[in-house]
């Protein structure tokens, strides 16, 4: 009878899993990206709201739109390169590999662009993606029974608008048109015999949210931006897959099985504050600040349409993120540089993660990054520019462990995690 108990209550623990399967690897302390492929990358990110002078301020700061004399397109490609691997620390009580790299290649990149409608405002439209990224092991690795492989992807669309209110301020709007994908797959133990089994749920969905800004220039050379994104609510839904779970449990697979599932996923809401200061006439400074809302991303809640409608809500305890940048520019007028401008920048960022919180699907830390770049103007109307970043996450333990019957267990390390960065853009004035 008590095996019986535990047959009833196994299938939907399984299930579960789902709800904490939406946070897939990411760089820093969260899972949204300051990586785009624009020239903020030479600076590790600082200025990202203060540079009202790039095309890519309709994604960053929508009020930097309505300074420019005429119409910029940016476009913009990235490479992305992460290193995580795990090492088993000799406690997991499953046999399989260790899971191979499971980041690998990932590209990136997006198109910005900005204008005046009237001399007082302006107009933006960005397309770009920098939250979320996806992690795939093998198969047969030691932590299947927690995933196999997760992808939690937000590519955003953001038309807005500028005003400005006078030669000192500015303030911009912009709607966040986002397009979510979620694809989670994991091999739950297959009843009192063992081996695995298999679930599966993905979907495509549509959420939105709203982008404000502000730019001050109280001064020549100096530049403060104030940026917020808002809170974005997606409702992933899908018929979940169930097989090879054997026959103990095929009364709760024949249940579940094509059941219509939905999970809520929040991409949390953000403020960032930044300088921008010319130091001389070739050299500028830039500075970030920035709050990350990574509470509010914490609960996930699943709910099955059967007929009890069953509601899971799984709250994984993340705290809110700071995150501290500073970068420099310096632009060359002769010399072999002559024409060139050359950045660097460093990046600290807190981790949303306690150690004991970390699971095999949301593999982040507290890291640090550092930035350089380059640019030159090729034509009149035309500029180039290149950026790296290294973003160090250290070693990232693990301790993740399932629940009765089967209490499958993944102990260790993700060892010398880091991501890397590699991108281009181009900027067009009409």
């Amino acid at each position: 009878m008590r095996i019986r108990n535990h047959t009833h209550k196994y299938l939907p623990v399984a299930i579960a899993a789902l709800a904490a399967a939406a946070a897939p690897v990411a760089n820093a302390g969260g899972i949204m990206l300051w990586q785009i492929g624009t020239p903020t990358l030479g600076t590790a990110g600082a200025g990202w709201a203060a540079t009202p002078e790039d095309a890519a301020t309709a994604f960053t700061n929508p009020a930097g739109t309505v300074w420019r004399d005429g119409m910029e397109v940016r476009g913009a490609a990235q490479a992305l390169y992460g290193d995580i691997k795990f090492t088993d620390g000799g406690e997991s009580n499953l046999s399989g590999g260790d899971g191979g790299n499971a980041l690998g290649w990932f590209p990136g990149g997006g198109v910005f662009s900005a204008g005046k409608l009237t001399e007082n405002i302006g107009w933006g439209f960005a397309t770009a993606g920098n939250f979320g990224l996806g992690l795939d092991y093998t198969d047969s690795w030691k932590g299947r029974r927690f995933v196999q492989n997760v992808d939690l992807i937000g590519m955003s669309l953001i038309p807005s608008l500028s005003f400005k209110m006078n030669d000192c301020l500015s303030f911009g709007i912009g709607l966040n048109a986002m397009v979510g994908y979620l694809s989670y797959q994991s091999a739950p133990r297959a009843g009192l015999e063992g081996g695995d089994a298999f679930l599966r749920f993905k979907d495509l969905e549509m959420g939105y949210g709203a982008n404000a800004g502000l730019i001050y220039r109280p001064v020549a050379g100096t530049t403060f931006g104030l940026t917020y994104t808002s809170k974005v609510e997606f409702d992933f839904r899908d018929n979940l897959r169930l097989r090879d779970f054997g026959p103990l449990f095929a009364p709760a697979v024949e249940r579940f099985d094509g059941i219509r599932t939905e999970i809520d996923v929040d991409v949390p809401p953000t403020l960032t504050a930044s300088l921008q200061q010319q130091m001389t006439d070739a050299t500028t400074l830039y500075v970030n600040l920035a709050w990350q809302e990574w509470s509010e991303y914490a609960g996930v809640s699943l709910e099955l349409g059967d007929p009890v409608q069953t509601s899971i809500k799984v709250d994984r305890g993340y705290k809110d993120t700071g995150a501290l940048a500073l970068g420099i520019r310096h632009e060359f007028d002769q010399g072999t540089l002559s024409g060139w401008y050359l950045s660097t920048g460093f990046a600290l960022e807190s981790g949303m993660q306690n150690t004991s919180e970390v699971t095999a699907d949301t593999v982040t830390n507290e890291s640090w990054t550092f930035g350089v770049g380059a640019g030159k103007e090729l034509c009149p109307g035309l500029t180039m520019d290149i950026g790296y970043n290294y973003v160090s996450l250290g070693d990232i333990d693990i301790d993740q462990q399932g629940r009765p019957p089967f209490s499958p267990r993944l102990q260790g390390t993700y060892e010398d995690t880091r991501i890397q960065f590699l991108g281009t853009s181009m900027q067009f004035s009409f």
